[in-house]
């Protein structure tokens, strides 16, 4: 019997593509075509998409397909061969993109019932069933279920059935010169207890309102991109752009670990860098020139080169801003979701981010449901479980902010639990790793010390907390690597400065 196929089908999935190319964000990833297409055309078109769309531009048209074609010798003879494109705008003419979905799953009806012929199994009964038409994949599989598992998962999920004792010493050897770790980031505790940013995996950290939950994911951020030099995408529906932007700069500023790559070794706040206020030798901020009665006298081009002539503060932070855009380059991508946040949103965003970019690392800010989906508790954490697959499926890193409940108020920041989460304990089950945070009211620094180890003494040393400081409890919730811990912080968060001091105890 010849292997089913339905070619019709195939080019009105093709044709939907080169009509809306978004659609390989959404199903992309789970079409594999050296099974799913038993036409030559379609796989060639379909797989001349996808590259395109990953490598090139996400605009389709004649010139840019063509000028694809052209960059390879053979492939533009298959290209011509196949009537280049005119079977496109045919295949275009034929489809209704709106039905991608209906097109998709019909796709892979036939591409499972292939592989089931060629593996041995009979399909004969299963074409003339009555409601052969209404059948989807999954109910295909349902009916051979049993010996067509791994056939199942290839087509189905796209990933290959393993068995799972396979491989057990190649994996213990491989682990003697590559330790299982992820990404390192700043904080040593954390890194230690998390093994890095694991790709594949979820983190959400909570803070209460007006705390700093923006400022502290994006001193992750500058770490991931311009130390680490990790592309990062940034899904923001809080804070606007600009004001990430001067977070970004005061986190270059301040921090240790970005000093010693740029070489300025010196401190400003935000809101002196928004105000325009810089100092001159004598620590005296320079002010534009103005007359008796208050009228500027002085041109903002006189007194930006003043300014530049006079402060040596001025000219470091321009400095910094020039080191910041020569090191990352194509590495932050930043997206204002504010008026679009639902699931299906962030799906697109993330999965295009990851597809056409090579984004491997995701921070989203702040975490709210999809106020177009179900009840708030149970939207709350559907979104978090849908950005839990999504770091499985494309084995990316997620960062997401939580805003923590007015009654976290009422507990000390040592006794923070996922119940105090705004809207769903229930996201603490999905989570790889969670962290709340809250500060110590300066009336509390008695309850607490911090642990750390001091090289003088060569061991761990208990240390008061110093009263002209501020200090931020991060309390592990969730750790599926391992120990949970409550980790001190010494926070300034005019300057986006959080120093990991210590493990905090009680007295």
């Amino acid at each position: 019997m010849e292997l089913i196929s339905n070619i019709p089908n195939e080019i009105l999935f093709v044709g939907a593509i080169y009509k809306h190319p978004d659609y390989l964000v959404e199903y992309g990833h789970y079409v594999k075509s050296k099974y799913d297409f038993a036409d030559e055309a379609t796989k060639f078109f379909y797989d001349a998409a996808l590259i395109i769309y990953e490598t090139r531009t996400q605009e389709f048209n004649k010139t840019s397909v063509l000028t694809f074609m052209a960059e390879d010798e053979s492939r533009l003879s298959q290209y011509k061969r196949l009537k280049g494109w005119s079977t496109i705008e045919y295949y275009m003419s034929l489809a209704n993109d709106d039905d991608i979905k209906g097109y998709f799953n019909i796709l892979k009806k036939y591409s499972l019932l292939r592989e089931y012929q060629r593996n041995g199994f009979n399909i004969e009964g299963i074409l003339k069933h009555r409601q052969f038409e209404m059948f989807g994949a999954q109910d295909i599989y349902k009916l051979i279920r049993g010996k067509a598992d791994k056939i199942n998962t290839v087509i189905i999920t796209n990933d290959d059935a393993e068995i799972l004792n396979n491989g057990l010493l190649p994996m213990v050897n491989e682990r003697l010169s590559v330790p299982d770790m992820g990404l390192p980031f700043q904080y040593p505790i954390m890194n230690d207890l998390f093994r890095g940013l694991k790709l594949g995996t979820v983190m959400f950290n909570g803070m209460p309102s007006n705390a700093g939950k923006t400022r502290y994911m994006m001193a992750i951020v500058a770490y991931v991109t311009l130390v680490q030099k990790q592309k990062a995408l940034l899904l923001l529906n809080e804070m606007d752009l600009e004001s990430v932007r001067y977070c970004l700069l005061v986190t270059a500023i301040n921090n240790p670990e970005f000093q010693e790559l740029h070489g300025h070794r010196f401190h400003k706040d935000e809101r002196e860098i928004t105000l325009g206020m810089y100092r001159d030798v004598n620590g005296n901020f320079i002010f534009r020139k103005q007359n008796e009665d208050g009228e500027y006298i002085e041109s903002i081009d006189e007194f930006t080169a003043r300014v530049y002539e006079e402060s040596e503060e001025y000219r470091n932070v321009l400095d910094v801003c020039q080191w910041i855009e020569n090191e990352s380059q194509g590495l932050i991508i930043a997206k204002d979701v504010s008026a679009d946040y639902s699931d299906k949103s962030l799906r697109f965003e993330i999965q295009k981010a990851a597809l056409t970019q090579g984004v491997k690392y995701v921070f989203y800010d702040t975490l709210k449901n999809d106020i177009a989906s179900i009840g708030e508790w149970a939207a709350f954490k559907v979104t978090a479980t849908e950005l839990e697959e999504i770091a499985k499926n494309l084995k990316i890193f997620i960062y997401g902010s939580i805003q923590l409940a007015e009654n976290a108020h009422e507990y000390l920041p040592d006794e923070l639990n996922s119940n105090n989460i705004a809207e769903s304990k229930m996201i603490k089950h999905v989570a790889w790793t969670m962290v709340l945070f809250k500060e110590i009211p300066k009336d509390k620094f008695v309850k607490y010390q911090y642990i750390s180890h001091d090289p003088e003494w060569g061991g761990d040393c208990a240390h008061r907390l110093n009263p002209d400081k501020r200090y931020y409890i991060g309390n592990i919730d969730k750790n599926r690597f391992g120990e949970k811990k409550k980790i001190m912080f010494e926070v300034n968060l005019n300057q986006n400065v959080w120093k990991e001091v210590g493990v905090c105890t009680r007295k």
